[in-house]
C-alpha cells in the first residue's frame, strides 16, 4: 500500500495490494485499492506490446515454451474454416453498429480479421512486429509496421477501430485509448475484445486461470474497462461475453492450459475415438467484447 507497485492505469491511484504471484506472469499481480483494477507490477522482463525487439520476442517465446502454455500443433492445427468463421462473427457484431467506411485493426497480426473486414470496409491494420506485419502484407493486406502512436488519422477519422486482445498487452491501456480517441471519427465505433476477471473460474481458482500469461499485464472487469473508456472520451454501448466454434481437440487443450484434472486422458480419448476434429461452440466466460462510441 506504499506505492511500491506503481500507479493504477485506470484511476491513477498509487495504492495497491498484492493479489497473487505466479511463475506465468512477469511480476506480481496486484489489485488497485481504489478501483479494483488488476495489473502486473514490478515487471521483470517487460514483454509489453511495443515495437520491433528481436531479443524481447525471443525471450517471450522461450518463456512461453518453458511454461508449456502453448501447444503449437494444436494452435496451428485448427481448420482455416473455423478461424475464418470466428472472424466473420466479429465482423457481423461490428456491422450492427457501423455499416462501412475506413477501418483500423490495431494489433492486426497476420491479418485474419482484415481479410474478412475488407469485404465491407476500407480496411487497414497496424502491427508493431515486423515479421508478423510482413506476413500480412504478403497476403495482400494493408498493414503498417509501426506503433499505434505514430499513426495519423485519415480525413474525418476511422469509422471503426478494432482492438482484439491488445489492451491486456499494453504498457498503458489508457495511453493507447487516448491515441485511438484522436484517430476515430466522431460517429465511429470502437470494438475491444479482452480477457475479463468477471468469470467464475477466476473467482474460484485465480492462480490457475488460463489468462495468466507472461505478456498479459492488465486484467479488466466490465466496471474498470467502462471507467477507463469513460475517462478517455468514450461511452460504452454494448458489453457481452463472447466465444467461438472450435475443434474438440482445441477445447481439450484449453482445459489443459487451465490446469484442470483429466485433461491428458481427455485428449487421448478424443484421439482414440477419432472425435478430435468434431466441433463445439464454447463461450468460456472470461473473454469480453465491449463496443463504444466517442463522446
Amino acid at each position: 500500500m506504499d506505492g511500491r507497485f506503481g500507479r493504477c492505469d485506470v484511476c491513477g491511484s498509487p495504492r495497491a495490494r498484492l493479489f497473487l504471484r505466479s511463475p506465468r506472469l512477469d511480476g506480481p499481480l496486484v489489485r488497485c485499492a481504489e478501483c479494483g483494477h488488476l495489473f502486473v507490477a514490478v515487471r521483470s522482463r517487460g514483454f509489453t506490446f511495443t515495437g520491433a525487439d528481436p531479443a524481447r520476442t525471443a525471450a517471450l517465446a522461450d518463456r512461453i515454451r518453458a511454461l508449456g502454455i502453448v501447444d503449437v500443433g494444436v494452435e496451428e492445427g485448427e481448420a482455416p474454416s473455423l478461424r475464418e468463421a470466428a472472424q466473420r462473427e466479429r465482423l457481423e457484431r461490428l456491422l450492427r453498429h457501423v455499416s462501412g467506411g475506413r477501418l483500423l485493426d490495431v494489433g492486426a497480426a497476420l491479418g485474419d480479421f482484415l481479410a474478412v473486414a475488407g469485404e465491407r470496409f476500407d480496411a487497414e491494420g497496424v502491427e508493431p512486429d515486423p515479421a508478423t506485419a510482413g506476413q500480412a502484407v504478403a497476403r495482400g493486406l494493408r498493414v503498417q509496421n509501426t506503433a499505434l502512436d505514430r499513426l495519423s488519422a485519415p480525413p474525418g477519422g476511422y469509422r471503426a477501430v478494432t482492438m482484439f486482445h491488445v489492451l491486456e498487452h499494453l504498457d498503458s491501456p489508457r495511453a493507447g485509448l487516448d491515441v485511438v480517441r484522436e484517430l476515430i471519427a466522431p460517429d465511429g465505433v470502437l470494438m475491444i475484445e479482452t480477457p475479463t476477471v468477471d468469470s467464475v473460474f477466476f473467482r474460484i481458482a485465480p492462480g490457475r486461470w488460463r489468462q495468466l500469461i507472461p505478456d498479459h499485464y492488465h486484467f479488466f472487469s466490465c466496471a474498470t474497462l467502462t471507467r477507463l473508456l469513460g475517462d478517455t472520451g468514450f461511452t460504452v454501448i454494448t458489453h457481452q461475453k463472447v466465444g467461438r466454434r472450435v475443434s474438440l481437440r482445441f477445447a481439450a487443450d484449453r482445459w489443459r492450459r487451465a490446469g484442470l484434472p483429466a485433461a491428458g486422458p481427455l485428449r487421448h480419448l478424443l484421439t482414440a475415438t477419432g472425435t478430435a476434429e468434431r466441433t463445439v461452440r464454447i463461450v468460456p466466460g472470461d473473454i469480453m467484447e465491449v463496443t463504444a462510441r466517442p463522446r
